[in-house]
């Protein structure tokens, strides 16, 4: 009995000495909510800036909402999610040209966003079927909460 004793005593002591690290914390993070209305410009390399205002709304991490311009004839949805203080999402694009030929397309845009203000890029810019008039490439998106 004495020698069980010993034993389970060094086994407990081999166990609990053992070089393993301790748990660490898991910090649960703060997902930004940019749900509202936003105003703000878009900006391209090649086309003018436009004004533009978006609705948003947000379930959780999940963003849906859409987008007018009010200065040229653009609109479209807006799709994505927030990570934090980051958005990645889906920007899509509809204008009539002067021709009357409605053109469309989508740009994947990422950036910060905050409860004020956020700024999204799109390097490729928007990417759609065939138009008279330039697609917007080099997208910058700057807005604020209305």
């Amino acid at each position: 009995m004495r020698i069980a004793l010993i034993l389970c005593f060094v086994v407990s002591v081999a166990a609990c000495g053992s070089n393993s690290t301790a748990p660490s914390a898991v910090s649960a993070g703060t997902t930004t909510n940019i749900g509202g209305t936003w105003n703000g410009t878009i900006v391209s390399s090649n086309n003018e800036t436009a004004q533009f205002r978006m609705v948003l709304t947000q379930s959780g991490s999940d963003v849906t909402g859409t987008w007018d311009s009010t200065s040229v004839s653009w609109s479209g949805q807006i799709s994505g999610a927030v990570d934090g203080a980051s958005f990645d999402g889906q920007f899509k694009f509809s204008g009539t040209a002067a021709d009357g030929t409605v053109c469309t397309g989508t740009a994947s845009v990422s950036g910060t966003v905050s409860a004020s203000t956020m700024t999204w890029t799109s390097p490729s810019g928007v990417v759609g079927g065939s138009c008279p008039a330039p697609l917007p490439v080099g997208l910058k998106i700057d807005a604020q909460r209305q």
